[in-house]
């Protein structure tokens, strides 16, 4: 026997009132079994009726002592609204199949930047032995352009999203006082992921980019770009060089060599 079944006894029952938050309407009344129904409606509550999935907004009472002793019981709902696949667009043909690792932000300074997680590795800087898993993935990039592909009034929306496996990990191997040095950045900010901190990263700033990336032991083993302008070319041109790098903006299949 349940908590309900001991007080009551299977027989008895609580008339529910269902009504419509969005028009205040009445949906139906049932009398339905103790045992059916939640001890609690203070946590999210979804329910199926007449074939459709409802969300309570509101249960009045919300809790199980009072609806018992009341018998009765009414529910303010609204239906889940479910997208039609075909609606869905995205912003971007391409992400990175290795998630951003973020952990809780504990302090903050005027160095931090802020991206969106979909902006992780959008531009980055790769090893030159990388570039046969580049030129696969620039294929798949490029096939979502060609054919799935839509211009709105303001940017382009894709209806597939090719997320890069070939690629892998950067695994770069950089100095970060070496590469301060070089962009002539003394200090150094966090990143900013969804109002987390990404583990392990920095950001650096010049006058003309702004960078970011991941360290490990103050080797930097991921290094990309968030802000730009047309003066940055020169910086990545300079970067390449010195590490031997090439650079890839994967959203255009954009690629800057080092020669």
């Amino acid at each position: 026997m349940g908590l309900f079944d001991k007080i009551f006894g299977k027989s008895n029952t609580i008339r529910v009132q269902f009504i419509d938050s969005s028009n205040g309407n009445v949906i139906g009344v049932s009398e339905m079994p103790p045992e059916q129904l939640p001890e609690t409606f203070e946590i999210q509550t979804t329910m199926h009726l007449n074939d459709e999935d409802w969300s309570i907004e509101e249960a009045i009472p919300a809790h199980s002592k009072e609806f018992l002793q009341s018998r009765n019981l009414t529910l303010k709902m609204n239906k889940v609204e479910k997208m039609n696949p075909n609606d869905i667009w995205y912003t971007t043909p391409t992400i990175s199949n290795e998630f951003p690792q973020t952990k809780p932000k504990t302090k903050e300074s005027e160095l931090d930047i802020n991206i969106h997680e979909d902006d992780y590795r959008q531009k980055e800087f790769l090893t030159i032995s990388s570039l046969p898993q580049i030129k696969e993935e620039f294929k798949a990039v490029k096939e979502i352009w060609t054919n799935h592909s839509k211009k709105s009034e303001e940017y382009t929306l894709f209806k597939n999203c090719h997320v890069r496996k070939t690629i892998g990990l950067p695994n770069l191997s950089i100095d970060l006082n070496e590469m301060q040095t070089l962009l002539n950045c003394n200090s150094v900010g966090q990143v900013i992921i969804n109002g987390e901190v990404l583990v392990n990263g920095f950001s650096l700033k010049t006058d003309d980019t702004t960078y970011f990336g991941t360290l490990d032991n103050q080797k930097v083993v991921e290094f990309c770009i968030s802000e730009w302008n047309n003066n940055s070319k020169n910086e990545i041109l300079k970067i390449n060089k010195e590490f031997n790098l090439q650079f890839v903006n994967w959203f255009n299949c954009d690629l800057i060599g080092n020669d």
